[in-house]
Order: structure tokens, then sequence, then C-alpha cells
């Protein structure tokens, strides 16, 4: 008998190789978004829902973090909620 251990087999769960945890997708937040220049983005948040704004965020957030317009959006939400702008 050896005194070293012999792998006999090695198993792992389908898409194992590219590592543990879930993966998250997260859409752009309305169609053609993805192409859109800051200014076009940042003009459009004024009339954004309060759902859109969360969706810009975080798409900005997770994607292209874009400063101008995460600032652009935490603005729009400050007046969303009646706290006014600060500059």
């Amino acid at each position: 008998m050896s005194e070293e251990p012999e792998l006999v087999e090695e198993l792992a769960e389908p898409g194992a190789e590219d590592g543990a945890g879930p993966e998250i997708h997260i859409r752009e937040p309305w169609d053609g978004y993805r192409h859109m220049g800051t200014r076009a983005v940042t003009a459009r948040l004024s009339e954004a829902s309060a759902a859109e704004l969360a969706a810009v965020q975080l798409y900005e957030s997770s994607t292209r973090e874009r400063q101008t317009i995460l600032s652009a959006v935490a603005r729009q939400m400050r007046r969303a909620n009646g706290s006014g702008s600060r500059a």
C-alpha cells in the first residue's frame, strides 16, 4: 500500500469552472440606453419615473459607472423626494 493517496476521479457541477456564486445580468433601463451619450441620458432623466431613476442608478453603478449620470440621478431623486437640490 502506498503512503500517497491516489486521485481516482475529480467531479464538479457544470459551470463550476466559472467560479462560485450567482451571476446577475442587469438590463439597460430602456431600449437603446447603452448607445446613448451622457447628455442624452441626463436630458431624459428630468422626465424619468422613480423606477427609471432607480434602474439607471443600478445599471450605471454596475456597468459603465458614468459619474455625471450617477450625480444627475441623485439630484433627480432628491427633487422627487422633496429634498431640494444640493450643488
